[in-house]
């Protein structure tokens, strides 16, 4: 009796301790397999964008600094995961190029054989 009330409470405690951390899976529109890529996630900062290039800092979810600057095509936009398109960018920007405070992105990175490409995911 004493033997299965002990393996409940370690049962107990261990049900409520946290699980370790698993990897993301990455979603259909990122073009590559996982032991091909990198992904950052958090708040967007020195933020600058024209038609052809972007610009940023992510101060991530995991307390690191990262720096993406790229040129890019619509293409490589989504957001929330979901198509984007050039409407959209009034739902991330406060005028053309300047971003809204506490904007969220998750970028992907893929690296296929030294060949690098982004694929950026806004989330609101």
């Amino acid at each position: 009796m004493k033997q299965g009330l002990w393996c409940l409470a370690i049962g107990l405690c261990l049900w409520g301790s946290p699980c370790p951390a698993e990897r993301l899976r990455a979603p259909d529109f990122v073009p590559c397999g996982r032991d091909q890529l990198t992904s950052w996630q958090g708040e967007v900062f020195n933020y600058h964008r024209s038609e052809t290039q972007i610009a940023f800092g992510i101060r991530t979810v995991d307390g690191s600094l990262e720096r993406l600057d790229i040129a890019y095509a619509l293409e490589q936009m989504r957001l929330n995961g979901g198509l984007f398109t050039l409407p959209d960018w009034k739902r991330l920007e406060v005028s053309p190029g300047v971003l809204k405070p506490s904007v969220r992105v998750r970028v992907w990175r893929c690296d296929k054989a030294g060949a690098i490409s982004f694929m950026i995911d806004w989330l609101e």
